[in-house]
């Protein structure tokens, strides 16, 4: 349990620092035109191009992609160093499902996304879950 919890949380950084460097240095719009057109091309289709973005909101996106980009670190430095930081598992699954919880409200309050994103919130709301019983398990493995 302890190995593929480790190798999910290198996944989850190593996604996180990549998708946070390319919003800080293309933006926000060429990051999500980017998954949309890798969504459109495993999904056969994958729905229409994204509209265009304002610059307050590409403004904003790089703002928080540093944010982002800080959370991945602390995940991969998490991996590196369990299972001495087993405590800090749920915290950073946490966060990591409120973000999923951030898209549903989006959804319900300005209407349905890109499939592409929608893809994403059902990734940031199950993968936590999976990772809680990874972490459960590598809690009992640890003892």
């Amino acid at each position: 349990m302890l190995r593929v919890l480790r190798v999910c949380l290198v996944l989850l950084g190593v996604s996180a620092v990549v998708i946070a460097l390319s919003i800080f240095i293309l933006g926000a719009q060429a990051t999500a035109a980017m998954g949309e057109r890798v969504f459109g091309w495993a999904a056969g289709g994958g729905g229409p191009a994204g509209e265009h973005w304002p610059a307050t909101m590409d403004s904003e996106l790089r703002f928080y992609a540093a944010l982002w980009g800080a959370y991945g670190i602390v995940v991969l430095r998490t991996a590196w160093k369990l299972p001495q930081t087993l405590g800090q598992i749920p915290w950073l699954i946490g966060v990591f499902f409120a973000g999923g919880v951030g898209r549903i409200l989006s959804h319900l309050s300005v209407g349905a996304p890109h499939p592409f994103f929608t893809a994403l919130m059902v990734v940031e709301l199950v993968l936590p879950v999976v990772m809680a019983g990874l972490w459960l398990g590598a809690r009992r493995e640890v003892r």
